[in-house]
């Protein structure tokens, strides 16, 4: 039986920018961007060491990076009031791969934050989705066993990683596809 959902930020209750430049890199840059990405991710290199070696990489502007994270913040409105819903009879949970602080400091306000019986980030606990590890912690912090937990994220590697992990996942595409998949889910 399931008795909590948890959902990713970036891609699912943001727009991803940060993806969207990924994909826009040669070929051949584009792995190394996405390892830098989780490296900063899980508080193994600073900010500065990051934008640094992005810019070594890419050639893009430290400032330009760094406007590129900061303003990624377009909220999924009508998601967010589907979790509102949710939370009468689920647990939720948040789990994102995060460098900093910025969820909590600058994009969801203390009413949608209260939405969240749990929030682990990256940053904090110094890993990163895919690891195994991850999401039986952000399981055990909701107080449930990883098959009773679904995970809602928009990166199938992701979502696969989760599934080994004894989760149930809904790879996020838009809204109407994953209220369908979560209605399946939780009759």
């Amino acid at each position: 039986m399931i008795k909590a959902i948890i959902f990713d930020c970036f891609g699912v209750l943001t727009t991803d920018r940060w993806r969207e430049f990924v994909a826009t890199l040669p070929e051949e840059q584009r792995q190394a961007a996405s390892d830098l990405n989780r490296t900063y991710g899980a508080a193994h290199i600073d900010k500065a060491e990051f934008l640094q070696e992005i810019y070594e990489l890419t050639g893009k502007k430290p400032q330009d990076i760094d406007q590129l994270l900061d303003n990624d913040a377009y909220k999924n409105v009508e998601l967010l009031k589907l979790i509102a819903e949710l939370k009468s009879d689920y647990k939720i949970g948040l789990l994102s791969n995060v460098a900093s602080n910025w969820i909590r400091d600058h994009f969801l306000s203390q009413e949608e934050q209260a939405l969240f019986d749990d929030l682990v980030f990256s940053f904090e606990v110094r890993m990163t989705k895919p690891d195994p590890k991850i999401f039986e912690l952000a399981a055990e912090r909701l107080g449930v066993k990883p098959e009773e937990c679904i995970l809602i994220d928009d990166v199938e590697y992701y979502c696969d990683a989760a599934r080994e992990s004894g989760l149930k996942a809904i790879c996020y595409q838009d809204l109407q596809q994953t209220k369908a998949q979560l209605d399946k889910l939780l009759s």
